[in-house]
């Protein structure tokens, strides 16, 4: 329990401490915020022209996939808010950078997840809900069911940090595979769809080996498809498996650590 209490602690002041350091800057990051809105905007845009053309996609029409779309933003946002260091562990470990956290006496993922937060995912977060909210208002989503919606998202990004703590393992071994840990960021483009719009293979991939569906998919029928019974149930199977797969990734992360051999240069 005091190691738990001395973790939260640390993890406290590094909160604090990358506010500061990201609102020294104030005009920065308030127009990085604006960009950052802007740029995800774009991408949507790319929606509502496709469905200008069509009503539905394999049965999905609009208002579901507007919720399926800013539920996988949001939860993506949260990660990269607060997750996304773990994707640069392969530069740490090719530069040598990687040694100063096996110097300290804290557990080296939890210093690098902490390490710093990327400023630009705030914009995307602040989009993400803001089509969530409207995708809510459009299916006239009124149910106490909403009040699991932040433990959704929240439990949804870790499934992206285990997918980037998981891909990061790789570096453990073959020091020059810095790009693969960027697979997490394309793969958010997958999880904006429905899973049945997808073949029956990535379907099975989406859900066992890179499991995105968790990350917006499933989490999503919970509260737009009616028809779902025993959905606190099912919505707290969901968060299981979220943390347990987080979790997962990071006994296997530290269990890898041990093949680590420094490679500075």
């Amino acid at each position: 329990m005091d190691k738990i209490k001395e973790y939260f602690n640390v993890y406290k002041s590094a909160f604090k401490l990358n506010i500061k350091s990201i609102m020294i800057y104030d005009a920065d990051f308030i127009i990085g915020i604006i960009a950052m809105i802007i740029k995800t905007f774009i991408n949507f845009f790319m929606l509502l022209i496709l469905f200008r053309v069509i009503t539905n996609i394999n049965g999905w029409d609009f208002n579901h996939i507007l919720f399926i779309y800013g539920f996988s933003t949001t939860s993506f946002a949260i990660w990269h808010c607060f997750f996304i260091n773990t994707i640069t562990i392969p530069y740490y470990i090719k530069t040598g950078e990687f040694d100063r956290f096996l110097s300290r006496p804290y557990n080296p993922l939890f210093l690098i997840m902490i390490e710093g937060f990327d400023e630009d995912g705030w914009g995307e977060l602040i989009f993400g809900i803001i089509v969530s909210v409207i995708s809510i208002i459009r299916l006239n989503i009124a149910s106490y069911i909403l009040l699991f919606l932040p433990i959704m998202w929240f439990a949804s990004s870790l499934i992206y940090a285990g997918i980037s703590i998981m891909l990061s393992i790789i570096s453990f071994f073959t020091i020059d595979n810095i790009d693969i840990t960027d697979i997490t960021l394309q793969l958010n483009n997958y999880s904006k769809y429905p899973l049945d719009i997808y073949s029956k293979t990535l379907k099975i991939i989406f859900t066992f080996v890179f499991p995105i569906g968790f990350a917006s998919y499933y989490p999503s029928l919970m509260f737009i498809d009616i028809s779902v019974k025993n959905r606190i149930l099912l919505i707290i199977c969901i968060v299981a498996i979220c943390i347990l797969f987080f979790a997962l990734s990071c006994y296997i992360w530290n269990k890898s650590l041990k093949k680590y051999t420094s490679s500075g240069y």
